[in-house]
């Protein structure tokens, strides 16, 4: 039996239809230009003609056969394109412009399928001679996928009374939750909560801090909050301490036993069966902790993606920002950790996911006798700033002479600046730091 011939994803049956029917009737050029471009065509004669019908409508002159005509013999484009016998073809071949809809999307169809096709042939190309890494073929096949599909994504305007009942029902709803008022995942922090209504789907949130402050323990108990209280699956990437070095301080946290005892090893019995009782409630967590330490940004986003597949991610924390990289580098930080930042942007609307980030605080703060951060002492900010929902720092005073040695074991009251929240009112929240176990408190639970 023949093998059946293949082709390159068209239809010149839609193509030749959608074309026809403008030409036949001229109030379908908004609509057809406003979803096709020429490049979504692919018979040459079919491309010229789409392209003299955007040109016309941006001159804003009447489309018909004659003025397409015309410009094609000013391009020297008309023998090439069939001349006036085939525009003519393509309007007698039109029974009815009614399913010029239909038409326009299998075009977008075989469009997205001769990208794809593109890219993928290109990407063998590659494979074949040993360009990328194994790591770097499954980031471009993924990237490459997800690029072309929302690059064909239209833009649907929506009339306003086709959303106001939807958007009632969710305020409606909201109004009848008894007790809090959390929209979104629940931080563990109430006075937070507050403020937010609970970390959204989509947001990006920055913590930042100077060194020593307790940006890490905060991130690890929004993550284990988040998950006790709300089954959250959450996905921590830490590029600073191992996995060892999380779980002390989640034992700690969660086994009421300082870090220092947990870390010597010196503990009784008691303490022992602390400590199994904490493995059993941290065992129960839905918590991913990255093995591998991911360092670029781009691996992190394809881990995201398999785990939103998967139905295991409600949560992204990043422990930090400028411990990031990017394949597609560039000579300028700054630049590079913008790029970084509007990419994990990108990854929470994509992914439909709050995403919490860490970052450090530039180094001139250091030099101002007022330590109290503010939004331009996030380090090499760029965009950090714009691309964020939410900006957040922790601070507390610098102590003074001995006590600065021996501060992070005792408890201590530190300030959650809440400095930008683009969905509600920014505020400063009081908390207290029981460096010993690696965790923060509301102040009265620290009473």
């Amino acid at each position: 039996m023949m093998e059946m011939q293949r082709q390159i994803p068209s239809s010149r049956e839609a193509e030749n239809y959608v074309l026809g029917s403008v030409l036949i009737e001229n109030r379908l050029v908004s609509e057809v230009v406003s979803q096709l471009d020429y490049t979504d065509f692919y018979f040459q004669e079919n491309i010229n003609i789409m392209n003299a019908i955007i040109a016309l409508d941006k001159a804003k002159k009447e489309i018909d056969v004659s003025s397409v005509i015309e410009y094609l013999k000013q391009k020297g484009l008309y023998e090439a394109t069939g001349g006036g016998e085939y525009l003519f073809e393509l309007m007698d071949a039109i029974p009815s412009v009614a399913n010029v809809a239909a038409y326009i999307q299998i075009i977008k169809e075989k469009s997205v399928e001769r990208e794809l096709l593109r890219k993928m042939q290109e990407l063998s190309n590659q494979i074949l001679d040993r360009k990328l890494s194994f790591e770097e073929i499954i980031d471009t096949a993924e990237r490459n996928i997800i690029e072309t599909l929302n690059k064909r994504k239209t833009v649907d305007l929506i009339r306003i009374d086709n959303v106001t009942d939807k958007v009632l029902s969710i305020i409606e709803r909201n109004k009848q939750k008894t007790g809090d008022t959390l929209t979104g995942l629940d931080t563990g922090f109430k006075a937070l909560n507050k403020l937010t209504f609970g970390f959204q789907k989509g947001e990006l949130i920055i913590l930042a801090a100077r060194p020593g402050i307790g940006k890490s323990a905060f991130a690890l108990n929004v993550a284990t909050n988040a998950c006790e209280l709300m089954d959250a699956h959450v996905a921590f990437f830490s590029l600073e301490m191992g996995i060892d070095q999380l779980l002390m301080r989640l034992y700690s946290s969660h086994s009421g036993l300082t870090l220092n005892k947990i870390r010597s090893g010196k503990l009784n019995e008691t303490e022992m069966a602390s400590l199994y009782a904490a493995k059993t409630k941290l065992d129960r967590f839905n918590l991913y902790l990255d093995e591998a330490g991911a360092t670029d940004v781009e691996e992190l986003v394809t881990v995201c993606r398999k785990l939103k597949r998967d139905g295991k991610l409600d949560l992204v924390i990043i422990d930090y920002l400028q411990l990031l990289t990017t394949r597609r580098r560039t000579m300028n930080r700054v630049d590079e950790v913008s790029k970084i930042s509007r990419q994990l942007k990108m990854m929470s609307r994509e992914l439909d996911v709050p995403v919490l980030a860490l970052s450090q605080l530039s180094r001139l703060i250091e030099q101002r006798e007022n330590k109290r951060p503010i939004l331009s002492d996030l380090r090499e900010s760029g965009s950090i700033e714009q691309d964020a929902d939410i900006v957040m720092f922790l601070h507390r005073e610098p102590a003074k002479g001995d006590e600065d040695t021996t501060r992070k074991f005792r408890n201590v009251q530190t300030e959650l600046i809440v400095a930008k929240n683009r969905q509600g009112v920014t505020d400063s929240i009081r908390l207290v730091f029981k460096g010993a176990y690696s965790m923060f408190c509301s102040v009265e639970d620290a009473e």
